[in-house]
């Protein structure tokens, strides 16, 4: 934070001229003081020796000639008159026709823009060598927020271009109540859903800082001069926006990938909207075709390797990644591991730091299903590797002995948090296997061979989907034996929240795990956890989980009929397990992992140069 003695900057020594107007905004819905805010901002800086102008610039010529903008009737909706209908005047721009709200959306920028040029202009003339503040109560992030524009119109470019100009915008926080006791109006839709288009914009912005509106007043404004005094610096700014760190995160599978659909995605997906939060993200991932979109502020490259078959199509992403990390700009690389070789030797051709993220490790695995040694290319591949994250401390003693000189974090996967219900735990009538269907890998066949030895008194129920030849492999599998058994093929986090609920426990019987996502999933609705004792599932230790020997059929056989004939032990054992995961959440997860790239982004392994922008035509976001 700049101090001034006497109410008058420091003689630094390095002025050529006056400095250029410091231009800042106070952005937020409704309600939330922005006027009132700007006044005591503008009293405070001029009790410091600054020139202030402020700009109560709250819609354009057309807003204040009609305060309700015109509607286009829809067809078929009470009141109009069809597609042509008459027009009438609504509070919600959202249902406002297309070309109307760009035309509006486009003047309302232009007479920002100009409010602004010659607001600056105005109280330069009467600075007198005092540095100069312009304070807006809007910006354009309401500008782009009211109009609800997708990210590629040209009015929407224009509202990014105007905020490259702001040195600052402040976003004074509130809760969603707060603005209704304030006055909210019920037309105006949810409060809460206006913040969330607030906060989407603000990751997207130049220069956005949130601070905490529920302060007092006066602790508010305290903050807000702060933000602004640090703002000042001494000299000219730089010309232009300074650009938002650029990280991209890779990973071959991905929610609409058929095929897999597994815990790493949804991982991925968390991670990505709390980077984006800060940095400019993009997601690397395989697909049918290729192209990219945009969602939630966040970019979707994907590369066309689907097509191939899922083994191929692996083997092709791993393939392209080298030269893909070549042609998009970054500053750090997260990648995902990738089987069956898991690395791909992307710090080889990156000058970024590249985190390695093992959650799909198994070249052991897979040696001893095909005896083939997928094991060699992930030694000396990880031997490239300074940042590896991993999910268990089995897996981090492992990776350390295979690559001595890497930094190796274990940060493990979070759940939703629920409040656990005390006569839910371990109460249902089904025992739950849910997950990808892959005989080999994720024992299936091991779980059913258990099931038929034992005969628990409970229905087993199968959810999850994989590939067309492991799905006929299981169907053969179940084919004449007379189980119990009802599949319900790929479920949704509905179907899934709904099986959780109903199921008694559920059972893990993998071969080979990182972490076992559903696992911890099961945990937060109350349900114990069978599985068998693998070294990267000793994480489940205590809470509420029953291990076996790893695959013993006719132990974990037993264990399924105690489990089903005993709903006393399922009860305390579900306890234990629903406050075993309460110490799992995302908000942890993904907090582990923005502090680790902010470490390598903003400190002296992020000052590496980025790669140069050598645009491709999958590349741009449509």
């Amino acid at each position: 934070m700049t101090r001034f003695v006497n109410g008058a900057p420091p003689d630094t020594g390095r002025e050529a001229g006056p400095r250029p107007p410091l231009l800042v905004a106070v952005s937020g819905p409704d309600h939330t003081g922005k006027s009132s805010l700007v006044r005591t901002l503008a009293g405070l800086l001029r009790q410091r020796g600054f020139a202030v102008a402020t700009v109560h610039c709250y819609g354009c010529v057309l807003c204040r000639m009609f305060p309700v903008p015109p509607r286009v009737w829809e067809a078929g909706e009470p009141g109009g008159t069809g597609a042509g209908g008459r027009g009438r005047r609504t509070a919600r721009p959202e249902r406002r026709g297309p070309w109307l709200r760009r035309a509006h959306a486009y003047l309302d920028a232009g007479e920002l823009g100009l409010r602004i040029a010659l607001a600056r202009r105005a109280v330069s003339l009467v600075a007198r060598g005092r540095p100069v503040v312009v304070l807006t109560d809007r910006g354009p992030l309401d500008g782009l927020v009211k109009f609800g524009l997708p990210a590629d119109r040209g009015a929407a470019r224009r509202y990014a271009r105007i905020a490259g100009r702001y040195d600052l915008t402040l976003l004074p926080e509130t809760l969603p109540d707060t603005l209704a006791g304030r006055g909210w109006e019920s037309g105006a839709g949810s409060p809460a859903a206006w913040w969330a288009r607030h906060l989407g914009w603000a990751a997207r912005l130049p220069r956005v800082v949130r601070i905490d509106g529920e302060e007092p007043p006066a602790r508010l404004a305290g903050a807000a001069l702060e933000q602004v005094l640090g703002a000042v610096r001494p000299g000219p700014r730089p010309a232009g926006p300074q650009r938002r760190r650029r990280v991209v995160v890779s990973i071959y599978d991905d929610a609409e990938n058929t095929d897999y659909r597994g815990g790493g995605a949804l991982v991925v997906e968390k991670l990505a909207r709390r980077l984006a939060e800060h940095y400019e993200v993009t997601v690397v991932t395989a697909g049918r075709s290729g192209g990219s979109v945009r969602r939630h502020g966040i970019r979707y490259v994907r590369l066309p390797v689907c097509r191939a078959g899922p083994r191929a199509g692996q083997l092709l992403f791993l393939g392209l990644l080298p030269f893909v990390a070549r042609r998009i700009p970054h500053d750090v690389w997260l990648e995902s591991f990738t089987p069956p070789f898991s690395t791909s030797f992307l710090p080889l051709v990156s000058r970024a730091p590249v985190v390695g993220i093992d959650q799909g490790r198994s070249p052991e695995a897979l040696w001893r299903r095909y005896h083939l040694p997928f094991f060699l290319v992930e030694r000396i591949g990880l031997r490239c590797y300074r940042h590896i994250v991993v999910l268990n401390e089995a897996d981090a003693s492992a990776v350390r002995r295979l690559s001595p000189r890497a930094d190796v974090q274990v940060i493990a996967n979070g759940v939703e948090q629920r409040q656990l219900d005390d006569a839910r735990p371990g109460d249902g009538n089904s025992i739950l296997y849910l997950g990808r269907i892959d005989v080999w890998s994720k024992g299936i066949d091991l779980l059913l061979d258990a099931y038929a030895s034992a005969r628990p008194p409970m229905e087993l129920v199968m959810a999850g989907g994989g590939t067309s030849a492991e799905e006929r492999r299981l169907g053969q599998l179940l084919a004449g034996r007379g189980l119990g058994v009802r599949l319900v093929g790929w479920a949704d986090e509905e179907l899934k929240a709904r099986l959780l609920r109903d199921s008694a426990f559920v059972v893990l019987p993998s071969r080979h795990e990182t972490f076992g996502l559903v696992a911890l999933e099961g945990m937060a609705y109350g349900k114990p956890v069978l599985h068998f004792d693998l070294p990267a599932l000793r994480w489940m230790r205590g809470g509420g989980d029953v291990a076996v020997a790893p695959f013993d059929t006719v132990a974990f056989g037993e264990r399924m009929r105690e489990l089903a004939a005993d709903p006393v032990l399922r009860g305390r054992l579900g306890r234990q397990a629903g406050l075993a995961a309460q110490h799992y959440t995302w908000d942890e997860m993904t907090g582990r992992y923005l502090a680790l790239t902010r470490r390598l982004v903003e400190g002296p392994a992020g000052a590496r140069r980025p790669r140069k922008d050598r645009r491709v035509p999958w590349q741009s976001a449509h």
